[in-house]
């Protein structure tokens, strides 16, 4: 009999605009009689309610909605749009204006007047609604998920009953968390890196010199964007090109997948930043590499996992899919050690919500809250959405040979992984030979917040999650270089490299007794680098460096210190040569990738 696999089951991510806003464009089908309604205001991403007038027929509690019209011929739509449920209204349809609380945030930014529509399935063209799945993304290879599932919480309620007994007379269900987690995740390229840190700017090594702008400002999360200048014509499906070229904070790649309307294009991925009107876009020459600047932001972007299950005799109809929405990025870890590959755990990711595809349960009666709606279905969190399959995965290729298809997705990257012997890592500037392993941990303190407010049935979730304090340490494994025995033994030994600058460096604590602030306490710098070929890299600046590979060095002024050991006891053990296990703390860091990987998430 067919059963359901681990090594059948695949993760995937995408990019929220905002906060539990998970991005996928599906048409819809709409019900013969169903409901129509206009949008009365411009709506961000992110928006929990929609306020709608010019209402037709009645919408129900529980109807799925499809926000965003359609608009182009039949091969092509130029609007983004998503469908929702309705958890909760202000008045029960007719012509009023009506405020529709929906069961999880709007992935777009949607504008005034645009069509509300009742929908009784996915539905829609099935080509274009596979051309839309968006959480596509892998973080590289893993063998396990934990899977952020809520945790119900129930509290015991003690009457006074005679009929008690000692025991509680009632339990009620209290608030909900959804935690999960994916460890040891074999780096092939940089996509994960990003999350518990910031923003990615992506610049291309070469790229053509055309007159090409934006038309009309564009909004983060955006799929379609216009473009003029006197060389538009040139761009092509198919085209990678350069959003704000020449930007240092808000450059980023995405390819051209159609073109749906003349100087109207479709991207292959969201846009993770606004850009202004008339801004530069350039398209990206054949042959280019990349670099990817990863910096730290204040407010982290948030992801969503879809769980995509396929029982072992591969029948479709029995997919299990679960969705997990507004995930951040807690605390993770990058490491290594002799022997291996560089790693990195997404240790712990909260999440808002979840959606699944597991509609109804037998036991259960009919629900009074979603009777008359336009799917019956009586399991709470249940959600249409489409199946993310294996011939999703990947970035979108649809467009590069110019000819539309439904499985569009690249696959998983070919690229090899980054091996420990192929890293170096540097202390106070000085290349140290022999660590046998890192580890660098970076928390972000987040804290669920739980709000009064409607979120619809069963809904007892976070309402939002917020970043606290962020904080960093590595600890390494050292085994101390060789001895510089006469070096050593001078006063005057001002050597860096000698054996014993790791226990110098422990009891200075940072402080170099200068006289100007620079020279007080700055604590000393650090960078890891790992190589991968003839050119691609990822480079670790610990703290923050302008030039990769050269970390700017600290000084006891307020937010510009660098690196202070905790602990580097030098036991004595049956360790040959003599090793060091230090811990230490830094207040800031800088990514930079290398490499031919021209969209990252």
């Amino acid at each position: 009999m067919a059963v359901y696999r681990s090594d059948q089951a695949q993760l995937t991510f995408g990019v929220e605009a905002a906060q539990g806003g998970d991005p996928e464009l599906i048409e819809g089908t709409l019900t013969g009689s169903g409901a129509t309604a206009a949008l009365t205001a411009d709506h961000a991403a992110g928006s929990r309610s929609l306020t709608i007038d010019g209402v037709s027929n009645t919408f129900t509690i529980g109807d799925f909605i499809r926000i965003g019209t359609l608009a182009g011929t039949a091969s092509a739509t130029i609007i983004e749009h998503e469908l929702r449920r309705i958890e909760v209204m202000d008045a029960a349809g007719g012509t009023s204006t009506n405020t529709l609380t929906l069961g999880r945030p709007t992935a777009f930014f949607h504008a005034n007047n645009e069509e509300v529509k009742e929908c009784g399935a996915i539905g829609g063209d099935a080509t274009r609604n596979d051309q839309g799945k968006l959480i596509t993304w892998i973080p590289g290879v893993y063998e396990t998920i934990d899977t952020p599932d809520p945790q119900m919480s129930f509290e015991g309620r003690r009457f006074l009953s005679t009929q008690s007994k000692r025991n509680w007379s009632v339990a009620y269900p209290g608030q909900q968390t959804l935690t999960g987690s994916v460890s040891g995740i074999i780096l092939l390229n940089g996509w994960p890196l990003r999350f518990p840190i910031g923003k990615v700017v992506t610049t291309p090594s070469s790229v053509t010199s055309d007159t090409i702008l934006v038309n009309g400002a564009t909004k983060k999360g955006d799929i379609y964007i216009t473009m003029d200048g006197s060389d538009v014509g040139d761009v092509a499906v198919g085209d990678l090109i350069q959003i704000d070229q020449g930007s240092t904070s808000l450059s980023e790649v995405r390819r051209v997948i159609t073109e749906p309307v003349t100087n109207t294009f479709k991207l292959n991925a969201p846009l993770q930043f606004d850009h202004a009107d008339d801004v530069a876009v350039a398209q990206v020459a054949a042959g280019a590499t990349y670099t990817h600047v990863i910096s730290e932001t204040v407010d982290l972007d948030t992801v969503s996992w879809h769980v995509h299950m396929r029982e072992s005799s591969e029948t479709a109809a029995n997919d299990f899919d679960r969705r997990y929405v507004g995930g951040m990025i807690g605390s993770s870890t990058i490491a290594a050690e002799e022997g291996g590959m560089v790693t990195m755990s997404w240790d712990s990711v909260n999440f808002l919500n979840m959606v699944h595809n597991q509609a109804n349960q037998l036991t259960v009666g009919a629900s009074a809250l979603y009777t008359g709606a336009s799917v019956t279905a009586n399991m709470p969190r249940y959600g249409l959405m489409q199946s993310i399959d294996s011939d999703d995965v990947g970035p979108s290729a649809y467009g590069a040979s110019g000819t539309p298809g439904a499985n569009d997705g690249t696959g998983y990257p070919n690229t090899q992984p980054y091996y420990f012997s192929q890293g170096q890592i540097k202390f106070f500037g000085k290349e140290f030979a022999r660590i046998r392993s890192f580890s660098l941990s970076i928390a972000n303190g987040e804290e669920p917040r739980y709000y009064l407010g409607r979120q619809g049935n069963r809904a007892r979730g976070p309402y939002e999650i917020r970043e606290g304090p962020r904080e960093y340490t590595m600890s390494c494994s050292v085994v101390l270089p060789d001895a510089d025995v006469a070096a050593a033994a001078t006063a005057a030994n001002a050597s860096q490299d000698s054996a014993l600058e790791l226990f110098r460096q422990l009891l200075l604590e940072g402080d170099y007794g200068g006289t100007t602030a620079a020279a007080a306490r700055a604590g000393f710098t650090a960078s890891l680098r790992f190589d991968r070929g003839a050119s691609d890299s990822i480079i670790i600046d610990i703290p923050t460096s302008s030039t990769a590979g050269t970390p700017t060095a600290g000084s006891n002024q307020l937010n510009s210190q660098a690196i202070f050991i905790n602990t580097a006891p030098h036991n004595v053990t049956t360790d040959n040569p003599f090793q060091v296990d230090a811990e230490m703390i830094f207040r800031s860091l800088k990514i930079t990738i290398t490499d031919s990987e021209p969209i990252y998430p």
